[in-house]
């Protein structure tokens, strides 16, 4: 929640028009909490439900924005009580809350399809672009081999590299179709940090659907641990596409794969949680990349593993254009005029 959407948004605030007030939920201490607390005014911290229930209360705040629902049990259980006037979820879990105490939805024009609004129970507030003050993350650079990560020299190697439970098997049959086009390619996958029977199951899934398709899936398939920034990247650097996940889409992953320099191909499907890279692409003018259906998908991933030429250009393309996802105060702005006009039409309605 940290990179996507909560940073750029308390460091970059007007703290002369708006104050802000954290409440941490977990209990984690890394840069990222030293960071919140430093942006924050009053950083709470360590309370159980009841404690920060009336704390919130007390505080008596004109907005709560909830940065994602569904995902933490105790946020979860906060979002159903009215804290605030004004209350907001956010796409850090691209879903709605369905939740009455929740007003409204702040999400990304750029993500949104044209009957986004019709997704959730709040009202929609599309902020411009990504709608995220995104700051890349600057990793120290690791050398790695590719031997050292199971990969062969002569493969192209795809990166897979979302959580596991984003891989729907509906679509697990598109691995083996660019296989087959390639015969000498690898898919890069992460094991899910939390859930070994998850991964297990997953690679059971996957191979099965190699197997169907007649194709050995030991040569194919690599399945690697979950690992820290700096390692993630050095993977990320000796590989070669990255392949989007189809029906809920890369974020912060994506993002990384940009900033390594990997061409990414995607499919934008019908709602928020499955635009997300197709948008990252929008923003920097790379359009050949998005792929219209799952015919298009195969034939774009075969492609740039077969044409080093035009994957080098699109490379270069990139990471000259990647600066358009960082940096965007278009949002930033947007979203204190927005916060304003709640707030005063809350005002007004009382």
């Amino acid at each position: 929640m940290w990179k996507t959407p909560v940073r750029g948004w308390i460091e970059n605030i007007d703290c002369s028009r708006f104050e802000i007030h954290g409440y941490y939920t977990g209990h984690q201490e890394d840069r990222a909490t030293v960071a919140a607390r430093r942006a924050c005014k009053q950083f709470v911290e360590g309370l159980l439900f009841d404690a920060l229930a009336k704390k919130i209360r007390s505080d008596s705040l004109h907005v709560l924005i909830f940065p994602e629902i569904g995902m933490d049990p105790l946020t979860t259980k906060l979002a159903t009580l009215r804290l605030a006037p004004v209350q907001c979820n956010s796409w850090g879990h691209p879903i709605t809350s369905g939740m009455p105490t929740m007003d409204y939805y702040l999400s990304s024009d750029l993500m949104e399809p044209a009957d986004g609004q019709e997704h959730y129970t709040e009202e929609l507030v599309r902020l411009p672009n990504l709608s995220v003050h995104y700051t890349p993350v600057v990793h120290p650079v690791r050398p790695l081999g590719r031997e050292e990560a199971g990969l062969r020299a002569s493969a192209a190697v795809f990166f897979c590299a979302q959580s596991l439970f984003k891989y729907l098997p509906q679509y697990d049959v598109l691995f083996p179709r660019i296989a087959a086009r390639l015969d000498d390619c690898q898919f890069v996958f992460f094991a899910s940090q939390r859930a070994a029977q998850m991964t297990e199951k997953f690679q059971r899934r996957i191979a099965r659907a190699f197997e169907q398709a007649g194709l050995d899936p030991s040569r194919h398939l690599v399945m690697l641990p979950r690992m820290d920034g700096a390692s993630f990247q050095a993977v990320a650097r000796v590989s070669d596409i990255f392949l989007d996940s189809i029906g809920w889409s890369g974020c912060n992953t994506t993002l990384e794969a940009l900033v390594a320099g990997l061409p990414a191909v995607t499919m934008a499907g019908g709602s928020l949680r499955a635009r997300h890279t197709y948008a990252f692409l929008k923003m920097m003018g790379l359009d050949e990349l998005l792929a219209s259906d799952f015919d298009s998908y195969v034939e774009l991933a075969v492609r740039l593993a077969r044409d080093a030429t035009w994957r080098h250009a699109l490379r270069e393309r990139m990471l000259e254009r990647l600066p358009r996802l960082a940096g965007d105060m278009a949002c930033v702005r947007a979203l204190e005029t927005f916060l304003e006009r709640a707030v005063n039409h809350r005002a007004q309605r009382a």
